[in-house]
């Protein structure tokens, strides 16, 4: 298994609890995708056009936002591919599931989608496909 290092966890709000391998990952992603791509000043790159995207109201957008989101998730080195579908489409937001072969394994991710202006998608850990 490859090493990813030890980074403080923001789950929770700041604890000073610390996490590392696949939990480390997936906070990673989740950061990546919650922070508008810009936002770093030390690292304009970093982020997602997803919470732009959320502002605003399209025909298409289950389609869309899975395009968004698979394009920033394999922004990452440690992601080696990502299929992202769409789950559900409501009014008030979409629900994408991300599918993602990583360096430590697989890993899948819920990505909740809320259209609203300044909303930030919620992303927690999905059952790992080919389980159950």
């Amino acid at each position: 298994m490859s090493y990813l290092g030890v980074d403080f966890s923001t789950r929770a709000g700041l604890t000073g609890e610390l996490v590392a391998g696949r939990d480390l990952l997936v906070e990673s992603l989740a950061r990546r995708l919650r922070t508008r791509r810009g936002a770093l000043f030390y690292d304009p790159e970093f982020g997602s056009y997803l919470p732009d995207y959320l502002g605003e109201r399209v025909e298409d957008a289950g389609a869309e936002a899975a395009a968004i989101c698979q394009l920033d998730l394999e922004e990452d080195p440690r992601v080696i591919s990502a299929a992202v579908t769409v789950e559900q489409v409501a009014l008030e937001g979409v629900q994408l599931r991300a599918t993602l072969d990583t360096i430590t394994g697989p890993i899948s991710l819920i990505v909740d989608a809320v259209h609203a202006p300044d909303a930030l998608p919620v992303v927690s850990e999905g059952v790992p496909y080919g389980v159950g």
